[in-house]
């Protein structure tokens, strides 16, 4: 008995442990076939999106039409061929960041028009096509975090002028040496190129942004003299556009102060106002765009409002005509009517 009595209190430890483990695991189990394991669809801003993020899938599964965002980071494409975005033409955020993407064929974006943001961040793209750029309603454009974007940008013609109304363009941690010229950009409001070896910093690259208001340079420019940096500065100031550092005590260095002054090369100021004169003509544009949108939508307004009109009064005739033909063949025969009968049936006789 006492042999029996020690060893059931151990069993029992024994059993208990071994539930709480089996439990644990279950639990786990059912967590793990908790989670998606397939795109899902929601309405997000009052537009309707397809959800497939961190599913570790290698392609885009064939999804449901009519979508305007399609959230597919966190998986394992590594290729954008030209139809792989071809059915969903509707499409105005788009987010690609932490794939495996390292190739995009030059039409792979061609048929998103109407594409606004665009996250390629931190892939392993070895190629970009230039007409990432030319997307005509393109605001926002996240590249960082591709280690070899580099390579691609320092051999890239970049068509000129971008047609991309872009207001964002982050290069942020590319492993970027030189900037690359990507023109005159009207609308471009912030611009990061944080994190990266830049060698040079030429302030004409910026006065082609005139309504640019901040640049990140966080960890950019400790490879570059800090004379060299002068212009850049002064630009920057000049133009009150805001620049972020990790540390600007160098700035306010004697040394800084000491450098040499320049004057604004007359250059730069034509760049500035040739992209004052280009934002002007997109205004201009926008501007003539809403009128004429307007003018149609009042137009179209009053066409429908006379159908209706015409409409409502077509049925109120129809129903007063009715009316009065009811009441004609309902009415009794008056005295007239029919003292005209008896004369009729006298001279009849």
């Amino acid at each position: 008995m006492m042999i029996r009595s020690s060893i059931f209190p151990s069993l029992l430890l024994v059993l208990t442990s071994t539930a709480h483990t089996y439990a644990k695991e279950m639990t786990d189990i059912e967590a793990l076939a908790s989670k998606p394991t397939r795109c899902t669809y929601e309405y997000a801003f009052e537009m309707y999106g397809a959800h497939c993020g961190g599913l570790r899938l290698s392609k885009i599964p064939s999804l449901r039409g009519g979508i305007e965002i399609l959230d597919f980071s966190d998986n394992k494409l590594q290729e954008i061929h030209a139809d792989t975005l071809s059915s969903y033409s509707s499409i105005k955020f788009l987010y690609l960041s932490e794939n495996q993407i390292y190739s995009i064929h030059k039409d792979a974006f061609a048929y998103l028009t109407n594409l606004q943001t665009l996250d390629l961040s931190k892939n392993v793209i070895l190629e970009l096509t230039d007409a990432i750029f030319q997307l005509p309603s393109l605001r926002k454009l996240y590249l960082n975090g591709n280690p070899l974007l580099h390579l691609s940008l320092s051999s890239m013609e970049i068509s000129k002028p971008i047609k991309a109304p872009l207001e964002l363009l982050d290069l942020s941690d590319c492993k970027i040496k030189v900037l690359p010229d990507f023109g005159i950009l009207p609308q471009l409001v912030l611009y990061n190129i944080s994190h990266n070896p830049l060698i040079t910093l030429d302030a004409q690259a910026f006065s082609s942004m005139c309504k640019l208001t901040k640049v990140d340079l966080s960890e950019s420019i400790e490879k570059i003299k800090l004379c060299d940096l002068k212009m850049s500065i002064m630009w920057f100031q000049e133009r009150k556009i805001y620049f972020q550092l990790a540390d600007y005590s160098q700035l306010n260095s004697r040394e800084f102060e000491n450098c040499p002054k320049f004057n604004i090369p007359d250059r730069f100021n034509t760049s500035y106002h040739k992209c004052e004169n280009a934002y002007t003509e997109i205004q201009s544009v926008n501007t003539s765009r809403r009128t004429w949108l307007t003018i149609a939508g009042g137009l179209f307004g009053f066409l429908v409002g006379f159908v209706l009109l015409l409409y409502i009064m077509h049925r109120h005739n129809v129903a007063q005509t009715k009316k009065t033909s009811k009441a004609i063949h309902s009415a009794p025969p008056s005295d007239v009517d029919k003292n005209a009968t008896a004369i009729l049936l006298n001279n009849a006789s």
